[in-house]
């Protein structure tokens, strides 16, 4: 997994790379930067462009509600046997927060996972899959074997590739699975 000793960079904490766990991990757990402070120097030009960069989310509202509503599907999930666990979609037009709020609840996902785990508790709590537009079946069971390294080959076939991700998902204890459909073309 990751060491809590090394510092990851801007580019390993960005929302576009974090779709393996490692990355994620590293993305979940790194705190968020923290703005100059009133009378502090001015910060180098870059040290500024570093820092508008980074990934920070302002909890507003609408995402305090689906961080909410994605917990209580959790709860209800951890109890379904017979059916389908339940799901959520969220949709909106493009550029409107719809991956920074999953990641943000994915990030929160993870560290209430993390607070709560036993010393030594290495299950994977969050997986976190970028759709590429114009993905094949395949290619989607690839994203997510890729998300926990699950070796794949170009024999293998669609079902084979689900068959090891559904395994080692349900071995590493995943309970959250956030898939992200890009509408960039």
């Amino acid at each position: 997994m990751t060491s809590p000793d090394v510092t990851p960079t801007v580019e390993e904490t960005s929302p576009g790379t974090v779709t393996t766990f490692d990355a994620f991990a590293r993305f979940a757990t790194t705190a968020p930067p923290t703005p100059p402070q009133p009378g502090q120097a001015p910060r180098p030009p870059e040290e500024r462009l570093a820092y508008h960069s980074q990934f920070v989310t302002v909890r507003t509202p609408a995402i305090e509600t689906l961080s909410r509503n994605v917990r209580t599907l959790m709860i209800l999930g951890r109890h379904q046997q017979v059916t389908a666990r339940p799901s959520l979609i969220v949709t909106g037009p493009a550029t409107t927060g719809k991956t920074t709020a999953l990641l943000e609840v994915g990030r929160t996902c993870h560290l209430a996972h993390t607070r709560r785990a036993a010393p030594g508790d290495d299950s994977v709590p969050v997986a976190y899959v970028l759709v590429p537009p114009g993905a094949t079946a395949k290619t989607l069971a690839g994203e997510f074997a890729r998300y926990l390294g699950i070796p794949v080959t170009t024999r293998m076939t669609t079902t084979q590739i689900t068959t090891a991700v559904c395994h080692t998902y349900t071995a590493a204890g995943i309970k959250l699975v956030l898939i992200d459909f890009t509408d960039r073309r």
